[in-house]
């Protein structure tokens, strides 16, 4: 019988990276099950999925109480399947708010590994200490989130993040203006509202309503929108029907998202893995982000006091690019902060510049490949048993100095 290996993932970033994963797992392991939870890309890339995630994620404390009685009843039916599936290991694929609940559901009956573990260093508490308590080895994708667990207790490796492997563009960007439709003397904007609906209904809207005001000061703008998944097209047709700027929307995945970041001499980006792909083409942005009043109100009471939410600032150690997060986030605000950097090349190359000088805080390339053997290597299919020690000369907060 082939060994096995289970698989979480929920929602399209983690789709992305896991079937990344899989596609890294089968390089080496040609013979391995390959079974779980994810989404379209997922099962391309040969994951037998018991379960599609790709619209599980559902942000905010509020939000989800309708939807407890639906989660418990996913919880308990992706248990039974580990079980019946008896895995050679568990493989969790960020998604915290159902892969953290489905790792304390298994009580360590099964060696577990968590690749992107949900993030603790910006966070008060003791999360870190809970994670670490569940006996998984975590493979952290950012070096201040390996030194915040390290520091926890846990069995944790930095193994970089794969968005320096994956971010490339399909042509230059006059090529790709061209194929979008997009004049090359025109001033383009990206919008990147996110991948969920929440997040859709939440800041689609205002970036629409920001945009024809931000045309006021610039007649020839124009936007170019990558729709997340086939599933949001429609909602995105309509925000965009009114609109008196001409928006380039695709639809098709990832690539799309690159190409149209590469393209653009600005993006609106949406708090999250999108600014960190934003960050390795050099594209300046404003990171934007809007949740419920309640969710909001229990969040500022979680995050730690720092000074900024978004990852590039995170990684440089201090506010790096624009924010406007919550009731800052209103189409006028945004509209100004657009035009402003719109109307400032020389201002838009530096803020370039330093977002790729980041890209060597993500550690080297290969992140992909780190975690296949890791994850081999804990399920006893590749070598000894064990992980790589952790590089302890990383600073926790990366860009004070204080590297060794």
């Amino acid at each position: 019988m082939s060994p096995s290996l289970f698989l979480v993932a929920g929602e399209v970033s983690g789709d992305i990276y896991g079937a990344d994963l899989a596609g890294s797992l089968r390089r080496r392991r040609p013979d391995l099950d390959l079974v779980g939870v994810g989404g379209p890309r997922m099962a391309a890339a040969g994951v037998r999925l018991l379960f599609d995630s790709t619209e599980w994620g559902v942000i905010g404390w509020l939000e989800v109480l309708p939807r407890v009685p639906l989660f418990l009843l996913r919880l308990g039916a992706v248990a039974r399947a580990v079980a019946s599936t008896r895995p050679a290991a568990v493989v969790l694929i960020d998604f915290p708010g159902f892969n953290l609940p489905l790792a304390a559901r298994l009580g360590g009956r099964y060696p577990a590994a968590y690749f992107m573990p949900p993030m603790v260093s910006t966070r008060r508490g003791g999360r870190a200490r809970r994670v670490a308590r569940l006996g998984m080895r975590l493979l952290a994708a950012f070096p201040f989130e390996a030194e915040a667990y390290r520091e926890a207790g846990a069995d944790v490796d930095f193994i970089g993040h794969p968005a320096l492997d994956r971010v490339r563009t399909s042509a230059d960007p006059p090529t790709i203006r061209a194929r979008w439709g997009l004049p090359p003397e025109s001033p383009v904007v990206a919008l990147l509202p996110g991948s969920r609906r929440q997040e859709l209904r939440r800041h689609l809207p205002v970036m629409m309503e920001a945009l024809s005001l931000v045309q006021q000061d610039h007649p020839a703008l124009r936007a170019a929108l990558p729709v997340a998944a086939p599933a949001f097209r429609s909602m995105v047709e309509r925000e965009i029907a009114a609109s008196p700027v001409p928006v380039a929307m695709t639809e098709g995945g990832e690539q799309e998202s690159y190409d149209a970041l590469a393209a653009s001499d600005f993006a609106v980006v949406a708090s999250g893995t999108a600014t960190l792909e934003a960050m390795c083409l050099g594209t300046p942005m404003v990171v934007i982000y809007r949740l419920s009043r309640t969710t909001w109100w229990i969040a500022t009471r979680i995050v730690a006091a720092v000074s900024t939410a978004a990852l590039p600032s995170l990684l440089a150690g201090r506010p790096l690019v624009p924010e406007l997060l919550q009731d800052a986030f209103t189409a006028r605000g945004l509209a100004a902060t657009v035009s402003e950097w719109l109307g400032d090349a020389g201002r838009r190359a530096a803020l370039r510049q330093e977002l790729l000088a980041l890209r060597s805080r993500l550690g080297e390339g290969g992140a992909i490949d780190r975690a296949a053997e890791e994850i081999l290597r804990l399920a006893r299919l590749s070598g000894p048993e064990g992980s790589r020690p952790i590089q302890h000369g990383l600073s926790r907060h990366p860009g004070d100095g204080t590297e060794g």
